[in-house]
């Protein structure tokens, strides 16, 4: 058959020479194409819109700098509360924070005004990512039991004092320096996930959130820190 395929040993060998020469030029040129991740934020690890079906994001997320301004226009008392803890969180090494909050309705974020009940009745699930200079001073202040923005050992307490359950260590699967709680009060569900993740101390706190829901959505959040 004249005209087609490789008629001889030196047309094959060019054609190997050709693709050796193609998969070379890709392998050299592979690294500038693959795009590099970006480092991981506070705001790009907290919760976000795909980790909670069914419930949309609250007006008062935002950056510590963000909340702390607005809490002090509007609840000067918590202000003074909130920046004097914030203040002694930088001190013990942490660089950054995010608070954030989804709602299942609008009424559920209302909740969190300073004119709200502060008791969602629908459904509701907030957030703290607060990121350190280094590992160890992330661990340091994990163990150390300090609140900011709300939450703190006295979460965990809570769960406890209602004959929730409580599971720490390795056991919840997200590292030695971790709890994971549940408890139903009143008929009120609450689920709170801490734990800390190289430079990050991370918190979640869920209300009327089902326990497989709030699982997820704690796992994608442990996921997203890298």
């Amino acid at each position: 058959m004249k005209g087609y395929g490789i008629r001889s040993p030196i047309q094959m060998g060019r054609v190997l020479v050709g693709l050796l020469m193609l998969l070379t030029a890709a392998g050299c040129q592979a690294p500038g194409l693959l795009a590099t991740p970006k480092p991981a934020t506070v705001e790009s690890i907290s919760l976000q819109p795909g980790d909670l079906s069914g419930f949309q994001r609250c007006s008062a997320s935002g950056d510590v700098n963000a909340v702390l301004k607005g809490e002090k226009s509007s609840n000067p008392s918590e202000y003074d509360v909130a920046s004097t803890e914030w203040a002694q969180w930088s001190m013990q090494g942490a660089s950054d924070a995010y608070f954030v909050a989804y709602g299942r309705t609008a009424g559920d974020c209302a909740a969190l005004s300073a004119a709200g009940t502060g008791a969602p009745s629908g459904g509701m699930m907030i957030g703290l990512i607060v990121k350190f200079n280094s590992p160890a001073r992330a661990m340091r202040t994990y163990t150390a039991g300090s609140t900011l923005l709300g939450f703190g050992p006295r979460d965990t307490t809570f769960i406890r004092l209602v004959g929730g359950t409580v599971t720490t260590g390795p056991q919840t699967g997200f590292g030695p320096l971790s709890v994971i709680g549940s408890g139903i009060v009143t008929g009120t569900t609450y689920y709170i996930a801490f734990w800390q993740n190289k430079v990050f101390d991370s918190y979640l706190i869920g209300y009327d959130v089902a326990a497989g829901d709030a699982r997820l959505a704690t796992g994608r959040v442990n996921d997203r820190i890298r």
